[in-house]
């Protein structure tokens, strides 16, 4: 028994220095592509600072991973991200899994950006649902997050969740016409539904406490249009790849680098029924020379206030 004890804390010493090993092969050979590529975008100059149009862009990085070898590791597509920001122009970006090294890496390649984040746990790995916003066209008024757990207020987790979850949000008023928008961003479960449906309905609670003003949820909702949690969302919000002529419907947005083409939206852009209207949605789609930027399509929607 002893024996066998001894065994298998070998094998997993041996796992362990073998996937340490190849991270540290994978980082020392994309490195270099990773410090070249790392332009400074300055998309902020794209927009008007008087342009009414709100400009969202929602995008999950796929956390680094040690696993992801070849051109899937993120010292490989950590410029695709940027390539991904500088066409789309968003006013506001959400980023999902954003871990400390790549939301230090954003923040360095986005200078025209600030941004706020709550890291979900202490892990030295750990990862946040970022809110960027272009710092020539909004001011931020008031910033927040919380746990998706029964106790929201502290670090926590419940409901047979894998992870702790965490939702960010941020209230944000327009230089150019004063107009107040509040921008939630979050990351549902991917194991427990129980986790997901209870965590969209405290996200919706938090979002009750805002009254009629204009609010966008927006992120990785783990959960395909007619499930219980997008049922739930839709409830309240509406879908805003729905509210347009102009939209993307048909494309997924996890497809696992490729491998899940035929798989359906768990991304989404959820938005007040009332106070604002829906220009477009669009799932970007695009790859760079047959890479990904992420197991994600990154999603983008235009909005206008109801009075324009």
């Amino acid at each position: 028994m002893k024996k066998a004890i001894i065994c298998v804390a070998l094998c997993l010493v041996c796992v362990i220095l073998i996937a340490v090993i190849a991270g540290g092969c994978i980082i020392f050979r994309y490195y270099p592509h990773y410090r070249s590529a790392a332009r400074q975008y300055e998309v902020s100059g794209a927009l008007k600072a008087d342009d009414d149009e709100i400009r969202i862009m929602s995008c999950n990085l796929r956390c680094i991973n040690p696993l992801d070898t070849g051109k899937k590791s993120w010292f490989y597509r950590a410029d695709l991200i940027l390539r991904g920001i500088d066409g789309a122009a968003p006013g506001i970006i959400g980023f999902q899994e954003a871990t400390k090294w790549q939301y230090d890496y954003l923040v360095r390649s986005l200078p025209g950006y600030d941004s706020v984040i709550t890291y979900r746990d202490r892990a030295p790995n750990s990862e946040g649902c970022p809110v960027f916003y272009n710092t020539k066209l909004y001011s931020l008024i008031d910033k927040g997050s919380f746990w998706l757990s029964e106790t929201p207020e502290k670090m926590s987790r419940d409901w047979g969740s894998a992870c702790y979850r965490i939702c960010s949000y941020t209230i944000l008023r327009s230089k150019a016409t004063g107009f107040e928008l509040i921008v939630f961003n979050t990351h549902l479960d991917h194991v427990s539904e129980e986790a997901r449906i209870k965590g969209i309905n405290l996200v919706l609670k938090k979002a009750e406490e805002f009254g009629s003003r204009p609010l966008v949820l927006m992120g990785d909702l783990n959960a395909e249009v007619g499930s219980p949690t997008y049922a739930a969302a839709t409830a309240i919000f509406d879908d805003a790849a729905l509210m347009t002529e102009d939209t993307d419907t048909g494309s997924c947005t996890f497809q696992d680098f490729g491998a899940g083409l035929d798989r359906g939206r768990i991304d989404y852009f959820m938005i007040s029924k009332q106070g604002l209207s829906v220009e477009s949605y669009k799932v970007l789609n695009d790859t760079y020379d047959g890479v990904y930027s992420s197991d994600h399509f990154p999603i983008f929607t235009v909005l206008r206030t109801d009075d324009k």
